[in-house]
Protein backbone atom coordinates (compact mmCIF):
# COMPACT_ATOMS: atom_id res chain seq x y z
CA UNK A 1 0.00 0.00 0.00
CA UNK A 2 1.33 3.50 -0.86
CA UNK A 3 1.30 4.89 2.29
CA UNK A 4 3.59 7.79 1.47
CA UNK A 5 1.37 8.64 -1.19
CA UNK A 6 -1.68 8.95 1.26
CA UNK A 7 0.55 10.86 3.32
CA UNK A 8 1.43 13.51 0.71
CA UNK A 9 -1.78 14.22 0.57
CA UNK A 10 -2.22 15.45 3.86
CA UNK A 11 0.39 18.44 3.73
CA UNK A 12 -0.44 21.09 5.59
CA UNK A 13 -0.35 23.29 2.24
CA UNK A 14 -2.76 25.32 -0.12
CA UNK A 15 -3.33 22.87 -2.83
CA UNK A 16 -6.85 23.79 -4.72
CA UNK A 17 -5.95 20.21 -6.55
CA UNK A 18 -6.66 18.71 -3.90
CA UNK A 19 -9.75 20.97 -2.95
CA UNK A 20 -12.90 19.11 -0.79
CA UNK A 21 -16.17 20.82 -1.25
CA UNK A 22 -16.81 20.97 2.68
CA UNK A 23 -18.73 24.91 2.30
CA UNK A 24 -20.75 24.68 -0.35
CA UNK A 25 -23.55 27.11 0.93
CA UNK A 26 -21.02 29.25 1.85
CA UNK A 27 -19.55 29.14 -1.38
CA UNK A 28 -22.49 29.91 -3.07
CA UNK A 29 -23.24 33.08 -0.25
CA UNK A 30 -19.69 34.32 -1.06
CA UNK A 31 -20.05 34.15 -5.04
CA UNK A 32 -23.53 35.85 -4.93
CA UNK A 33 -22.08 38.90 -2.58
CA UNK A 34 -19.11 39.24 -5.12
CA UNK A 35 -21.63 39.34 -8.22
CA UNK A 36 -23.87 41.52 -5.97
CA UNK A 37 -20.33 43.74 -5.87
CA UNK A 38 -20.71 43.92 -2.17
CA UNK A 39 -18.32 46.35 -0.34
CA UNK A 40 -16.64 44.38 2.50
CA UNK A 41 -17.46 40.53 2.94
CA UNK A 42 -16.07 39.40 6.26
CA UNK A 43 -15.00 35.25 7.19
CA UNK A 44 -13.57 34.77 10.29
CA UNK A 45 -13.20 31.51 12.26
CA UNK A 46 -10.36 29.68 14.49
CA UNK A 47 -7.20 28.78 13.06
CA UNK A 48 -7.17 26.07 10.68
CA UNK A 49 -11.11 25.88 10.15
CA UNK A 50 -10.26 26.76 6.38
CA UNK A 51 -10.37 29.96 5.46
CA UNK A 52 -7.81 30.19 3.24
CA UNK A 53 -8.52 27.14 1.70
CA UNK A 54 -12.26 28.77 0.71
CA UNK A 55 -10.75 31.76 0.00
CA UNK A 56 -8.45 30.60 -2.58
CA UNK A 57 -11.17 28.49 -4.31
CA UNK A 58 -13.52 31.15 -4.94
CA UNK A 59 -10.32 33.09 -6.28
CA UNK A 60 -9.54 30.29 -8.31
CA UNK A 61 -12.79 29.73 -9.95
CA UNK A 62 -13.29 33.60 -10.66
CA UNK A 63 -9.74 35.00 -11.85
CA UNK A 64 -10.07 33.79 -15.36
CA UNK A 65 -13.66 34.04 -15.93
CA UNK A 66 -14.65 36.99 -14.84
CA UNK A 67 -13.52 40.06 -17.02
CA UNK A 68 -15.99 42.36 -16.07
CA UNK A 69 -14.01 42.76 -12.87
CA UNK A 70 -10.25 43.35 -11.86
CA UNK A 71 -9.51 40.39 -8.99
CA UNK A 72 -6.82 40.12 -6.99
CA UNK A 73 -5.24 38.41 -3.98
CA UNK A 74 -2.86 39.65 -1.15
CA UNK A 75 -2.05 36.06 1.22
CA UNK A 76 0.61 37.56 3.76
CA UNK A 77 -0.73 41.65 4.38
CA UNK A 78 3.15 42.09 5.55
CA UNK A 79 5.27 40.51 3.11
CA UNK A 80 2.94 41.78 -0.10
CA UNK A 81 2.51 45.45 1.55
CA UNK A 82 3.96 47.07 -1.51
CA UNK A 83 1.47 44.77 -3.91
CA UNK A 84 -1.24 46.25 -1.64
CA UNK A 85 -0.44 49.92 -1.59
CA UNK A 86 -0.54 49.50 -4.97
CA UNK A 87 -3.87 48.34 -4.91
CA UNK A 88 -4.68 51.35 -2.67
CA UNK A 89 -3.46 53.61 -5.03
CA UNK A 90 -4.43 52.43 -8.35
CA UNK A 91 -6.64 54.05 -10.81
CA UNK A 92 -10.08 52.47 -11.43
CA UNK A 93 -11.54 51.53 -14.61
CA UNK A 94 -14.19 49.48 -13.26
CA UNK A 95 -15.18 46.56 -10.33
CA UNK A 96 -12.31 45.40 -8.15
CA UNK A 97 -12.47 42.50 -6.13
CA UNK A 98 -9.63 42.12 -3.39
CA UNK A 99 -9.41 38.81 -1.09
CA UNK A 100 -6.84 40.10 1.94
CA UNK A 101 -6.01 36.49 3.67
CA UNK A 102 -4.40 36.40 7.18
CA UNK A 103 -5.68 40.45 8.06
CA UNK A 104 -5.73 40.17 11.38
CA UNK A 105 -1.75 41.04 10.92
CA UNK A 106 -2.99 43.90 9.02
CA UNK A 107 -1.77 47.33 11.00
CA UNK A 108 -4.72 49.75 12.03
CA UNK A 109 -3.61 52.29 9.15
CA UNK A 110 -4.20 49.59 6.58
CA UNK A 111 -7.63 48.19 7.97
CA UNK A 112 -8.89 52.41 7.29
CA UNK A 113 -7.60 52.72 3.89
CA UNK A 114 -9.63 49.22 3.04
CA UNK A 115 -12.17 50.52 4.63
CA UNK A 116 -12.52 53.84 2.50
CA UNK A 117 -11.14 51.61 -0.97
CA UNK A 118 -14.92 49.72 0.10
CA UNK A 119 -16.50 53.28 -1.56
CA UNK A 120 -14.57 53.37 -4.40
CA UNK A 121 -15.61 50.08 -6.51
CA UNK A 122 -14.23 47.33 -4.32
CA UNK A 123 -15.46 44.35 -3.04
CA UNK A 124 -13.16 43.37 -0.44
CA UNK A 125 -12.82 39.55 1.71
CA UNK A 126 -10.94 39.89 4.57
CA UNK A 127 -10.77 36.33 6.38
CA UNK A 128 -9.30 37.04 10.14
CA UNK A 129 -9.27 34.95 13.49
CA UNK A 130 -11.91 35.21 15.25
CA UNK A 131 -10.76 37.51 17.75
CA UNK A 132 -9.30 40.09 15.38
CA UNK A 133 -13.05 39.79 13.69
CA UNK A 134 -14.96 40.26 17.04
CA UNK A 135 -12.37 43.97 17.23
CA UNK A 136 -13.40 44.89 14.29
CA UNK A 137 -17.39 44.16 14.93
CA UNK A 138 -16.70 47.13 17.79
CA UNK A 139 -15.44 49.79 15.29
CA UNK A 140 -18.72 51.17 14.50
CA UNK A 141 -17.45 52.71 10.92
CA UNK A 142 -16.20 49.77 9.70
CA UNK A 143 -19.10 47.09 10.63
CA UNK A 144 -21.65 49.42 9.46
CA UNK A 145 -20.02 48.85 6.03
CA UNK A 146 -20.13 44.79 6.12
CA UNK A 147 -22.45 43.67 3.94
CA UNK A 148 -21.55 39.87 4.99
CA UNK A 149 -19.81 38.15 7.58
CA UNK A 150 -19.43 34.33 7.71
CA UNK A 151 -18.17 32.43 10.84
CA UNK A 152 -16.29 29.07 9.65
CA UNK A 153 -16.70 27.19 12.19
CA UNK A 154 -15.08 23.65 12.96
CA UNK A 155 -16.48 21.26 10.74
CA UNK A 156 -18.72 17.85 11.80
CA UNK A 157 -17.56 14.34 11.98
CA UNK A 158 -19.48 13.66 8.46
CA UNK A 159 -17.84 16.20 7.07
CA UNK A 160 -14.17 15.08 7.87
CA UNK A 161 -15.01 11.91 7.19
CA UNK A 162 -16.01 13.39 3.64
CA UNK A 163 -12.65 15.23 3.52
CA UNK A 164 -10.46 12.13 4.10
CA UNK A 165 -12.41 9.85 2.49
CA UNK A 166 -12.29 11.91 -1.27
CA UNK A 167 -8.74 13.04 -0.63
CA UNK A 168 -7.86 9.03 -0.82
CA UNK A 169 -10.74 7.80 -3.53
CA UNK A 170 -9.97 11.34 -5.80
CA UNK A 171 -6.03 10.01 -5.54
CA UNK A 172 -6.85 6.35 -6.73
CA UNK A 173 -5.73 5.30 -3.07
CA UNK A 174 -9.17 3.10 -2.62
CA UNK A 175 -7.22 0.44 -0.93
CA UNK A 176 -6.42 2.68 1.55
CA UNK A 177 -9.53 4.31 2.17
CA UNK A 178 -11.43 1.04 2.68
CA UNK A 179 -9.14 0.72 6.03
CA UNK A 180 -11.06 3.23 7.39
CA UNK A 181 -14.24 2.14 9.77
CA UNK A 182 -15.96 4.43 12.03
CA UNK A 183 -14.13 4.44 14.76
CA UNK A 184 -11.43 5.54 12.98
CA UNK A 185 -13.30 8.50 11.92
CA UNK A 186 -14.69 9.11 15.63
CA UNK A 187 -10.77 8.96 16.94
CA UNK A 188 -9.69 11.40 14.33
CA UNK A 189 -13.03 13.46 14.93
CA UNK A 190 -12.16 13.51 18.97
CA UNK A 191 -8.53 14.19 18.96
CA UNK A 192 -9.21 17.17 15.84
CA UNK A 193 -12.19 18.50 17.14
CA UNK A 194 -13.10 19.34 13.46
CA UNK A 195 -10.14 21.26 12.61
CA UNK A 196 -9.16 20.81 8.93
CA UNK A 197 -5.58 22.40 9.84
CA UNK A 198 -5.52 19.78 12.63
CA UNK A 199 -6.81 16.51 10.70
CA UNK A 200 -4.10 17.44 8.21
CA UNK A 201 -1.33 16.98 10.32
CA UNK A 202 -3.25 13.82 12.18
CA UNK A 203 -3.41 12.17 9.13
CA UNK A 204 0.31 12.92 7.73
CA UNK A 205 2.01 11.79 10.72
CA UNK A 206 -0.56 9.18 11.04
CA UNK A 207 0.55 7.33 7.24
CA UNK A 208 3.56 7.46 8.42
CA UNK A 209 3.56 5.87 11.43
CA UNK A 210 1.48 3.30 8.83
CA UNK A 211 4.47 2.81 6.67
CA UNK A 212 6.69 2.00 9.16
CA UNK A 213 4.41 -0.79 10.30
CA UNK A 214 3.35 -2.00 7.34
CA UNK A 215 7.14 -2.53 5.69
CA UNK A 216 8.05 -4.81 9.23
CA UNK A 217 4.82 -6.92 8.59
CA UNK A 218 2.03 -6.22 5.57
CA UNK A 219 -0.31 -8.54 7.04
CA UNK A 220 -1.22 -6.88 10.16
CA UNK A 221 -2.79 -3.71 7.88
CA UNK A 222 -4.31 -5.55 5.40
CA UNK A 223 -8.38 -5.19 5.83
CA UNK A 224 -8.92 -2.91 8.45
CA UNK A 225 -7.18 0.06 10.38
CA UNK A 226 -6.64 -0.25 14.23
CA UNK A 227 -7.02 2.68 16.15
CA UNK A 228 -3.31 2.43 18.10
CA UNK A 229 -1.76 3.77 14.89
CA UNK A 230 -3.61 6.76 15.01
CA UNK A 231 -2.75 6.97 18.73
CA UNK A 232 0.82 6.59 18.11
CA UNK A 233 0.45 9.44 15.51
CA UNK A 234 -1.35 11.39 17.71
CA UNK A 235 1.18 10.67 20.83
CA UNK A 236 4.15 11.33 18.64
CA UNK A 237 2.60 15.00 17.26
CA UNK A 238 2.05 15.65 21.45
CA UNK A 239 5.74 14.65 21.76
CA UNK A 240 4.44 11.95 24.36
CA UNK A 241 6.67 8.59 25.15
CA UNK A 242 4.75 5.82 24.74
Amino acid sequence: MDFIKAKNLFQDKIDINLYVPLFEKIEIDLLYSINQKEKLILVYGEAGNGKSFLLNKIFNSIKDKDKNFDISFISNPFIEDKKLNELLTKEIDKHNVLFVDEAQILPQERIEQLRILSDRNFSIILATHEEEAKQLFTKKHFSTRMNNVINLKPLPLDKIELFISSKLVQNDLFNINSLFNKKNYKLIYKITQGNLRETNKLLYKTFDVLDYFYKKSPNKIKNKLDNKYIEIAYMDLKGVNA
